[in-house]
């Protein structure tokens, strides 16, 4: 029977080393442009689907519902994007989009605290839109600027 004759500690050090640092780099590696589109593509797609379903508010009551079920969307979607990793030179540009639909996120969700809190409705649709349309602005020149139109807000 063979014996085997232990590795030397440095040996297994190496190994495990090695080791490490290969599965490290498993899911660190940035998709490709057109990987990038595809897999944002269809999460913003899904998403839009989702918002456009939500039943536009008739009266003042159901404003806060309103823009709450457009949070419980919009908050996975951009949770799934800031997952996806974008090729070096479309970094910027990829930061700028997920940067401005956080603070979208942001401005949404603290304006429907506001009404739950018993602000005027339609008061906070008006300061909300106001507040939504630069951050909007930016985040959409960025999206185009990616090649997503289906991550473009209307």
């Amino acid at each position: 029977m063979l014996r085997r004759t232990p590795l030397p500690a440095i040996a297994v050090v190496a190994l495990l080393t090695l080791l490490a640092v290969v599965l490290s780099a498993c899911g660190e590696s940035s998709l490709s442009a057109a990987e990038l589109r595809s897999q944002a593509g269809a999460i913003c797609h899904g998403t839009a689907d989702a918002i456009d379903r939500i039943a536009v508010p008739n009266t003042p009551d159901q404003g806060a519902r309103f823009l709450r079920r457009g949070l419980l969307r919009m908050g996975p979607e951009l949770t799934r994007l800031k997952t996806l990793k974008p090729p070096k030179d479309l970094e910027p540009e990829y930061r700028q989009a997920i940067a401005m639909a956080t603070r979208e996120l942001n401005t949404i969700s603290e304006h429907e605290r506001r009404i739950r809190g018993g602000a005027d409705v339609i008061e906070t649709f008006r300061t909300l839109e106001t507040a939504l349309a630069p951050i909007t602005q930016i985040e959409n020149r960025a999206w185009q600027a990616l090649q997503l139109p289906a991550c473009v807000r209307r």
